[in-house]
């Protein structure tokens, strides 16, 4: 397999090429999850008591 191509210098630069194109990605996933809408909840907040011992109105 002739791999002459391959100097520290292009293997250098593959490993930059894949180090951004990750951050890009992340970037990209990450700004997909924080623009999301919220789902809708469907109890209130006094549902979600997780005290077993108080008695239910």
């Amino acid at each position: 397999m002739h791999i002459d191509f391959l100097t520290p210098q292009v293997f250098d630069l593959l490993i930059v090429v894949v180090i951004i194109l990750g951050l890009a990605l992340a970037a990209v996933r990450l700004y997909a999850d924080l623009t999301r809408p919220l789902p809708a909840s469907r109890r209130s907040l006094s549902e979600d008591d997780t005290d077993p011992h108080k008695p239910r109105n």
